[in-house]
């Protein structure tokens, strides 16, 4: 193997850490664009027009309701 060739250690961490850095940049941001996708899809329905300890509550029964069920929709 040729001394262009060697990829030291340190090298092959920075590269893993990189790649890392950049998944976890993607599923932020995916994270985010869901966030906002909710949240349209909650004004689209009125219910930015209650208040969060409401919603909470009432979102908060609802996640219960879907989880008793052990079926997530896509």
């Amino acid at each position: 193997m040729s001394e262009k060739q060697k990829i030291t250690l340190k090298e092959k961490a920075d590269k893993l850490i990189k790649k890392i850095e950049r998944a976890k940049n993607e599923l932020l941001a995916l994270q985010q664009k869901r966030l906002l996708e909710i949240g349209k899809l909650a004004c689209k329905h009125g219910l930015d027009a209650y208040e969060d300890t409401l919603l909470d509550h009432h979102f908060s029964k609802l996640s219960k309701e879907l989880n008793h069920g052990n079926s997530k929709q896509d």
